[in-house]
């Protein structure tokens, strides 16, 4: 799986890109968040036209529940190895998805046991999948939504932020007037939401 890793001495950045993205798509914003921080990000395994994601889909929301359940245990494979190689603990990563990257993220919180305890997922949605019931209460969840997101609907967005708070994960909304598009204003608050 390629990857980017740049050793800081801030906050540890784990990013997954969106649909079309790269492991260079979210450099600048991790940089914005904290211009020290030692960051880790991905590229998604799966070409779709000539485009980067973490899983296949069959369509625009149409996902393929088995590529994504294969690609998540390689992702949190991936992770776990690079962590060791690095020295850092998995605990001590802060993962920033956005889209595509934000929806692998969620499933891994949801459906994976792992050390993983914060996220800032940008644009996310509920891919239906719910399985587990491990208790989520160590995670700390930031989820952020357009209201204007021709993508992400309201439902499956709440829906995803159901199904993290039924498990007890600490949750935090962010709405904006925006499309699907990440804006300098959610980025603000994820900044903010980062000084807990």
């Amino acid at each position: 799986m390629k990857y980017i890793f740049k050793e800081g001495t801030g906050q540890n950045f784990l990013l997954l890109h969106g649909t079309g993205g790269d492991e260079e798509s979210l450099l600048d914003i991790a940089a914005y968040l904290d211009p020290t921080s030692t960051v880790l990000s991905f590229r998604g395994r799966v070409i779709e036209g000539e485009m980067n994601r973490f899983f296949k889909r069959n369509g625009l929301n149409q996902f393929d529940i088995e590529s994504l359940e294969e690609e998540t245990d390689h992702l949190l494979d991936e992770i776990i190895k690079i962590s060791e190689e690095k020295g850092i603990a998995v605990s001590d990563w802060t993962i920033l998805g956005y889209s595509n990257g934000a929806n692998i993220a969620g499933h891994l919180l949801l459906e994976r046991q792992s050390d993983l305890k914060i996220a800032a997922l940008l644009h996310p949605m509920s891919l239906g999948v719910d399985t587990q019931q491990t208790i989520l209460e160590n995670k700390k969840v930031l989820l952020s939504f357009g209201e204007n997101d021709p993508i992400v609907s309201k439902e499956s967005f709440q829906k995803l932020a159901s199904q993290l708070k039924s498990r007890d994960a600490d949750v935090t909304v962010v709405e904006t007037d925006a499309g699907h598009q990440v804006t300098m204003e959610e980025i603000d608050q994820v900044k903010e939401w980062l000084t807990f």
